[in-house]
């Protein structure tokens, strides 16, 4: 009886780990808070038949990008939470919460800009051919645009 409560026991413990282990590989991949900006991954190189030169140029401008925009992205998530502090007392002031939600337009329009600066910059790098075929995608072929259209 007892040797089956310690495997019970042991067996319940390895479940949570695995469960809580699961859901922050979840949360890495894909953090809620951020803003969701359209930008070419340019994941499908298979189909674009880009060349070494192109693989790393685009490689590069892409770490230019995160980079560029890291502090830009972490004020983003600062705000939100600020934003959501906002509301939880017990008299909200609405100019306070107008005032933070226009702080987070402006940061996410500034984050937009300069994803289209590097959409554009990414897409230089391709010749005219692969530069249509990334057309024929679309503005939503994002990070997985491309299944939200077939989810629709």
């Amino acid at each position: 009886m007892i040797n089956r409560a310690k495997f019970l026991v042991f067996f319940l413990v390895l479940l949570l780990i695995t469960g809580s282990t699961y859901a922050a590989a979840q949360s890495q991949d894909n953090p809620g808070d951020g803003p969701k900006i359209q930008q070419p991954k340019f994941h499908h190189h298979n189909l674009l038949n880009l060349t070494p030169e192109q693989k790393t140029k685009l490689k590069e401008l892409r770490d230019n990008f995160r980079k560029d925009t890291v502090f830009l992205r972490n004020d983003i998530k600062v705000k939100r939470l600020e934003f959501k502090a906002l509301w939880t007392v017990p008299q909200p002031e609405r100019d306070k919460i107008v005032a933070k939600q226009r702080k987070i337009i402006d940061l996410t329009t500034q984050l937009k800009m300069k994803a289209i600066d590097f959409s554009l910059a990414a897409r230089s790098v391709l010749t005219q051919e692969q530069a249509a075929q990334v057309g024929m995608w679309g503005p939503e072929m994002g990070h997985r645009g491309h299944m939200k259209r077939r989810m629709m």
